[in-house]
């Protein structure tokens, strides 16, 4: 090899050694570049590092061109020297505690101020804040003031609201009250007692002031109209059922009073009347025929047979046979004599005669009827 050439090749490490250098210009060069969104911090051995805050754009890599070695240098968008670059978790700094904010909330249901004696009245005390529910602690509250009202119960509740992040929490005090008398009535402000967590400090919570006007008891019209109106179906029903006993009642009584049918004997009386209308018409022989059937009824009844069809001859013969009073049963045998007479021998009967006959028969019945008085007759009619 010429000395030229081995001049040229002495050129080389001199080359680079500048190539060298100008790599850790443009390192320096990034280096020195970075942009102020990154957070530069220490390790635990006090390196430092690079990290980049939430949100903030990193630079795009830059590439530099060496035309005059041919190379071309991509260089990032954060570059550190290789001695000072690590990793490590950012540091974020505390956020600061913020005390919750507490809301107050007083109503009535129902929502006026005119309430009527007898009736209840509800009181809501609501506190809400946003946060967990142990960020406020209340206490029982106290006492409420009140003025011609009277307190009956009081129920503590709560509820979160809604079940997720943030969420609500509300707690609410309900009061049941009632009006004692009429005219102006007032519910003072209720004062809650409540810490702040992590506070020592006791603070007060101030329900609102009501003003309330108490009017007189209320009728309740439609109990009222509902009780006429049933009181007046059941005395309809009850008048209905007195009047339908009643009739009933006047019907028996009614049936009471009419008079039972009349016995065998007493028809037989009566029949003695139809007899005598038929002496004073002059029909002599029918009015015999008339007692004959009359007698043979009687004994009938006496003798407990039917004697409508026997001949004189044979009620003689029962006669004598029976074991009747003798005045009876003379005095049944002289009428069916008298009678044989007129129908077969052609009597006249005077009136005496039959004045006579007639009598005879009303003391036959009067002797049967004697006889047999507490034994009763069999109706053969």
């Amino acid at each position: 090899m010429g000395r030229a050439g081995r001049r040229g090749w002495s050129k080389v490490p001199s080359l680079l050694r500048a190539r060298h250098w100008l790599i850790a210009v443009v390192l320096l060069a990034g280096w020195t570049a970075t942009p102020p969104a990154a957070y530069v911090g220490a390790s635990s051995d006090d390196r430092p590092i690079t990290k980049w805050l939430p949100g903030e754009r990193k630079p795009e890599p830059t590439s530099s061109a060496l035309p005059s070695l041919g190379l071309t240098l991509t260089t990032p968008s954060v570059s550190i020297l290789p001695s000072l670059a690590t990793t490590g978790p950012a540091i974020v700094p505390p956020a600061p505690s913020v005390a919750p904010t507490v809301s107050v909330r007083s109503r009535l249901e129902p929502d006026q101020r005119r309430f009527h004696l007898g009736g209840e009245i509800a009181l809501f005390v609501e506190l809400s804040w946003v946060g967990d529910a142990g960020d406020v602690a209340p206490e029982a509250p106290e006492e409420p003031t009140l003025m011609n009202l009277t307190k009956k119960g009081m129920v503590q509740s709560s509820r979160i609201l809604p079940q997720g992040s943030p969420q609500t929490v509300v707690v609410t005090y309900h009061y049941i009250l009632e009006p004692t008398a009429e005219g102006a009535a007032s519910i003072e402000p209720i004062q809650i007692p409540y810490r702040l967590r992590g506070g020592s400090d006791l603070l007060r919570f101030t329900s609102d002031r009501f003003a309330l006007t108490i009017l007189p008891r209320r009728w309740p019209w439609g109990k009222i109209l509902f009780g006429a109106f049933a009181t007046v179906v059941v005395l309809g029903i009850a008048t209905a059922a007195a009047m339908a006993t009643a009739a009933r009642i006047r019907r028996a009584r009614e049936a009471a009073k009419v008079p039972p049918p009349p016995s065998p004997l007493e028809q037989m009386k009566a029949e003695l009347g139809g007899i005598r209308r038929l002496f004073t018409e002059g029909a002599a022989k029918d009015a015999y025929d008339s007692v004959e059937r009359f007698i043979r009824k009687a004994l009938g009844l006496r003798l407990g047979g039917d004697l409508r069809y026997a001949t004189i001859s044979e009620l003689g013969e029962r006669l004598a046979n029976e074991t009747l009073d003798s005045a009876v049963r003379d005095r049944a045998a002289s009428i069916l004599d008298r009678c044989a007479q007129v129908k077969f021998a052609g009597y006249v009967p005077t009136v005496a005669d039959q004045d006579q006959t007639i009598a005879d028969c009303r003391l036959l019945l009067d002797d049967l009827e004697k006889k047999d008085e507490g034994k009763g007759l069999k109706d053969e009619l």
